[in-house]
């Protein structure tokens, strides 16, 4: 049998998180105000910053298990929307020892489905703050401590800030910046990660990571209003090296006779494809080389994949291919950006892609960036 904690270690556990609650508010140079329940106020703590004013509801659990923490914050929604709480807006606070990023995410998703009108604050001893709601954004940071493991202690080495999701919300972040038909995107000014990962459709956890990551690295504008990108030529040059890497391939014919455009044309209209490389920028109309194979993005060239193109079978030796089809290094990223109308990459997929290919795909970056990219990597630098 499971043994209950003693409740002077509940007690002490309910105490520790409250001081690192106020020191979180206070900080960050909130107002903290503990307000006893005997004098007419139903929280547990009243912030104010600026005319914004929460009042908190905290509770601590011992250890961050989904089934411990999601019952425990449940109650203190309840508690808060039944509180006496004046003109404050509610908050709903929880804290644990240590709070996995995949326990918190599961914390943010109850609250979306059952209380979108309550603020939320998810907090540990280790340096995890995932907070939403009005003015709280700035609150955020991710843990301090590297996540447990039996292996030994290895060298703590930083998040890809290009990883599939991260490379689709700058995607997100710069359409503004792009016309349509060169990128297909929500369009809108975001003022944090949560409204960039409802925009983006990924979980706030991914966006808050994200912006967390270009904060600390120096790519977001600290005084700006919206989430606004700074130092591009850098990010942009990190970008563009972190896409040379290598690409699963396979050089393919056409099992019947036919006109081979055509025949790519019905197989881009499936949605399970799209062009890539120098066939996109010719989509685009910003096509420079010719002579090259049309290549073709699916998600996978695994065997039972291309078997599931019937109208296509791999080239034999020597033969040369009607297309070539390439397996998406970042599939989010890519299908989700993807112009629609041509079923063509997006021109800054166009740009990472072909920069680092044999036939003039150097020269053909640059004509992209010049004609399209230019004044978009050279603002806020």
């Amino acid at each position: 049998m499971e043994a209950k904690p003693s409740s002077s270690s509940a007690l002490a556990r309910r105490r520790e998180a409250e001081q690192r609650l106020v020191g979180i508010f206070a900080d960050a140079g909130w107002k903290v105000n503990p307000r006893p329940r005997t004098r007419g106020f139903g929280a547990d703590l009243r912030v104010s910053k600026r005319g914004l004013a929460y009042a908190v509801e905290l509770k601590a659990a011992s250890e961050a298990r989904s089934d411990r923490l999601i019952p425990l914050f449940a109650q203190a929604v309840l508690q808060i929307r039944q509180a006496d709480r004046g003109a404050a807006r509610p908050l709903a606070a929880i804290s644990a020892p240590r709070v996995p990023p995949r326990v918190a995410e599961q914390v943010l998703e109850f609250a979306r489905n059952y209380a979108p009108d309550i603020a939320v604050g998810i907090f540990d001893f280790e340096g995890l703050r995932v907070f939403h709601g009005p003015g709280l954004e700035h609150l955020n940071a991710r843990s301090l401590a590297p996540a447990r493991s039996n292996r030994a202690p290895a060298v703590h080495v930083s998040r890809n800030l290009f990883s599939d999701l991260n490379q689709w919300m700058l995607k997100v972040l710069l359409a503004p910046e792009l016309p349509d038909h060169l990128l297909s995107s929500p369009r809108g000014r975001y003022s944090n990660a949560s409204e960039l990962a409802r925009a983006a459709q990924v979980s706030i956890m991914s966006a808050f990571r994200l912006v967390e990551q270009l904060r600390h690295e120096g790519y977001l504008h600290e005084s700006s209003a919206s989430l606004a990108l700074v130092r591009r030529s850098d990010l942009f040059a990190r970008w563009q090296a972190s896409a040379d890497r290598p690409v699963k391939e396979v050089p393919m014919r056409f099992r019947l006779p036919g006109d081979p455009q055509g025949q790519i044309r019905r197989l881009l209209s499936g949605g399970r494809a799209c062009l890539a490389l120098f066939a996109a920028a010719e989509a685009l109309r910003l096509g420079f080389v010719h002579g090259v194979p049309p290549y073709v993005y699916v998600k996978r060239v695994g065997p039972s994949d291309l078997a599931s193109f019937k109208n296509l079978r791999p080239c034999e030796a020597g033969e040369a291919p009607d297309l070539v089809l390439r397996q998406a290094p970042s599939p989010q990223s890519i299908f989700r950006g993807m112009v629609k109308a041509s079923a063509a990459a997006d021109v800054l997929q166009v740009w990472l892609d072909v920069a680092h290919h044999p036939a003039r795909g150097r020269e053909q970056a640059d004509l992209i960036a010049e004609r399209v990219l230019a004044p978009i990597i050279g603002r806020a630098d």
